[in-house]
């Protein structure tokens, strides 16, 4: 039986990694990182000033990501990037084996096309602007909010919250953090067949 890929997307400061990690703590489902796949500093598109602009969709190798997620849907092994943040660019690569559910998030994740014909749950977790940014702000003290303002924020607009309209289930990311993994364990449990 092949793999059966849940995709979480929503955007920045909405909750996807919390609930993430909630889900590979439980056990049964493996947590394939998205994030993995952006680009160095030097292929990232850039902004008017020279520097990378990490907000847009172009800034993820996302051709990798399907080509990856198609074989994992085949049963084969990948070698997932490992990416440093800090350096802006990958330093090696793990082996990364199929679970029977595998579960993908990211910001861009319903933005490629074959990325989202992949996908057999797509789960979106809304919330709004505000509060979204005052948890970017709580977890990354020292965030630009020139940068949000300008940049971050009206590409978040383009270029994700439009594909909330993908979303096979939508989650409201603004309830309490338990409440929200409740919502989403029932919404795959009911996928998946298996009684609460």
């Amino acid at each position: 039986m092949r793999p059966l890929l849940i995709g979480l997307a929503g955007i920045s400061g909405a909750g996807k990694s919390t609930l993430a990690d909630h889900l590979e703590i439980q056990g049964g489902v493996k947590r394939f990182r998205f994030d993995a796949y952006y680009k160095s500093a030097e292929d990232c598109p850039k902004l008017k000033d020279g520097r990378p602009n990490w907000d847009l969709p172009e800034s993820l190798y996302l051709d990798e990501v399907c080509e990856a997620l198609q074989e994992l849907r085949l049963g084969n092994d990948i070698f997932l990037p490992l990416y440093n943040r800090r350096l802006c660019s990958r330093t090696g690569g793990v082996l990364f084996k199929p679970a029977p559910v595998i579960f993908v998030e990211g910001m861009h994740l319903f933005a490629h096309a074959d990325i989202r014909d992949l996908i057999d749950l797509r789960l979106w977790l809304d919330i709004d602007e505000e509060t979204a940014l005052l948890r970017r702000c709580e977890r990354q003290p020292d965030y630009d909010l020139e940068y949000h303002r300008k940049i971050a924020l009206p590409a978040q607009r383009q270029f994700v919250s439009p594909l909330k309209r993908y979303a096979h289930g939508i989650i409201d990311g603004s309830q309490a953090e338990k409440k929200v993994t409740n919502i989403a364990d029932g919404i795959i449990q009911r996928f998946l067949g298996i009684q609460a």
